[in-house]
Parts: structure tokens; C-alpha cells; sequence
């Protein structure tokens, strides 16, 4: 593969889990409204939409890495494809006619939405000051955990018979708190970064 293509492929990854973000949500919120065959339909496709884009997060990161061909557009759109595929599942899975099945309140959208505003913010500083701040294990884990926990709440939130499986219910509660205390811990390390950023300021002038 020339040099070229090899440069070329992973943004069309990221930008082709864009347009899977954007046909998922689509499908999701059109499952909000439908009776439960077509919306057990719907979901199913939504499910698999969100693995597939998922699974490319990984794929373009990957080559990324192997090619040495990390760019600025790559570092900027990667992160906002991740950002809009997750929060906009969870902003779905909260709203009425999901939220009943799907186990996330609006309060688990709220603390994924400021961690990952904090931790934007953080990085923003940090990087304005020549700090590299690329993502740790813990932000790794915390997004894998959410790409686990997302598809089980959409698949029991348009599934009717599974609402009343205990298994399925504990797949998804499970896995969603796996991916609520994963997301709180992962913003600790950058808490101690941001106190780390702050110290210098402490003995200038106000």
C-alpha cells in the first residue's frame, strides 16, 4: 500500500463512523415512536450500527499508530466521532419512550457529559502549554466500557421480551454500572493533572 493510501485510510475510517454515528441515532429515534415489532427491528439495526462504528474507532486508531500517520484532523475528529456516537446513544437512551427500558437516567448522561467536558478542558490547558495529553489506560477503559454498556441497554429498550429476562436485566445493569464507575474513576488522573496545572498560578499576582 503506498504511502499515500496509508495516509488517507484512516480519516476516511474516522469520517466514515461519522456518517454511522449520524444513520444511528437516526435509527435509534425513530425506534422511540414504533410498535414492538418494527421497534425490536429498528433496535436490532441500531445495535448493530453502533458495534460496527465502535469497532472502527479501533480500527483507525490502530493503523493510525502502525503507519505513524497520526494527523490534526485524525486527533480532532477522532475524538468528536467517539463523543457523538456515546453521548448522543445515552441522550436517546434517556429520552421518553427509551429511557423505561433502557436503565440510564438522566443523571448518567450528566456525569458522562461533565467528565468528558473536564477532561476536554483540562487537555486544552494543558496542551496550550506544550503538555502532551493523550488519552490514558483509564480513558481506554472507560470508553470500552461504555461501548459495551450502550449496546445491551438499546437492545433491552427495544426488545419487549427481554425487560422481563432476568439475565438480560443483569447484562444491562451490570455492564451500565461497570461503565458509570469506570467513567467517574477515569477522571481522576486528569483532576490530578488539572491541580498539577493550577500550582504554578498559586503564587501569581491576581
Amino acid at each position: 500500500m503506498n504511502a499515500r493510501l496509508r495516509g488517507l485510510l484512516p480519516n476516511a475510517i474516522t469520517m466514515v463512523r461519522l456518517v454511522l454515528a449520524v444513520a444511528f441515532l437516526a435509527v435509534l429515534l425513530r425506534a422511540r415512536h414504533q410498535d414492538c415489532q418494527c421497534r425490536a427491528d429498528l433496535g436490532t439495526l441500531a445495535t448493530v450500527l453502533f458495534i460496527v462504528a465502535a469497532l472502527s474507532d479501533i480500527l483507525d486508531g490502530y493503523l493510525a499508530r502502525r503507519w505513524q500517520v497520526v494527523t490534526h484532523f485524525g486527533r480532532i475528529m477522532d475524538p468528536f466521532g467517539d463523543k457523538l456516537l456515546v453521548l448522543g446513544a445515552l441522550v436517546a437512551l434517556a429520552a421518553p419512550g427509551l429511557a423505561e427500558g433502557s436503565g440510564i437516567d438522566p443523571w448518567v448522561v450528566l456525569l458522562v457529559l461533565g467528565r468528558e467536558l473536564f477532561v476536554t478542558s483540562v487537555r486544552a490547558v494543558a496542551e496550550a502549554d506544550g503538555v502532551q495529553f493523550a488519552a490514558d489506560r483509564w480513558g481506554k477503559l472507560k470508553m470500552f466500557l461504555q461501548c459495551v454498556a450502550v449496546p445491551f441497554a438499546i437492545f433491552v429498550a427495544t426488545h419487549a421480551d427481554t425487560q422481563d429476562s432476568a439475565s438480560w436485566l443483569l447484562w444491562r445493569d451490570s455492564t451500565r454500572w461497570a461503565m458509570i464507575l469506570s467513567t467517574a474513576l477515569s477522571a481522576i488522573p486528569y483532576a490530578i493533572r488539572a491541580v498539577g496545572l493550577l500550582r504554578p498560578l498559586g503564587g501569581g499576582a491576581r
